[in-house]
């Protein structure tokens, strides 16, 4: 320690502002110690609860995350039911509206199938009358020629 304070005093011998420092270190070192001690906890400190309040918020983050995927897996499941419903309410009507329309088209069907029958009879029954009044009515040129002669008779009267 002889050899270490001989050159600290040449040093401070040679340099004023060196001296100074030594004297202040003497005055106010351990002060200075305990200061930079107290502000070495607080910085740890700072750290520590920095980086603590870091993951705290990383981990809300994460649960956010969390919950808004589920949330939105849940809408999403919630929108494939409504859809898979809705598809199946639209299949029933169409099912529904093909039947109504099958039974609508047999039933005309039916009705234009009745219709022919009828418009069938009445071609019958027309052209039964027709042949009838063929049958019944009086020859042209014969009833000229009894009107001729009943002419001719009424004249010799």
């Amino acid at each position: 320690m002889s050899k270490r304070a001989s050159a600290e005093e040449i040093r401070t011998s040679e340099n004023p502002e060196a001296h100074l420092e030594q004297i202040r270190s003497i005055l106010f070192g351990q002060q200075m110690l305990e200061f930079e001690h107290k502000l070495q906890g607080l910085e740890q400190r700072l750290q520590e609860r920095t980086t603590w309040l870091n993951q705290e918020l990383l981990d809300r983050i994460a649960a956010l995350e969390n919950r808004l995927v589920g949330l939105l897996q849940q809408e999403a499941e919630e929108r494939q039911i409504a859809d898979q419903a809705l598809q199946g309410s639209l299949d029933a009507a169409v099912d529904s509206l093909e039947d109504r329309l099958a039974s609508e088209m047999k039933e005309m069907r039916a009705d234009l199938k009745e219709q022919g029958k009828k418009l069938d009879q009445l071609a019958s029954s027309l052209y039964a009358a027709i042949e009838e009044l063929r049958l019944h009515k009086t020859d042209r040129a014969a009833l000229a020629g009894l009107l001729v002669n009943l002419a001719q008779a009424l004249q010799k009267d």
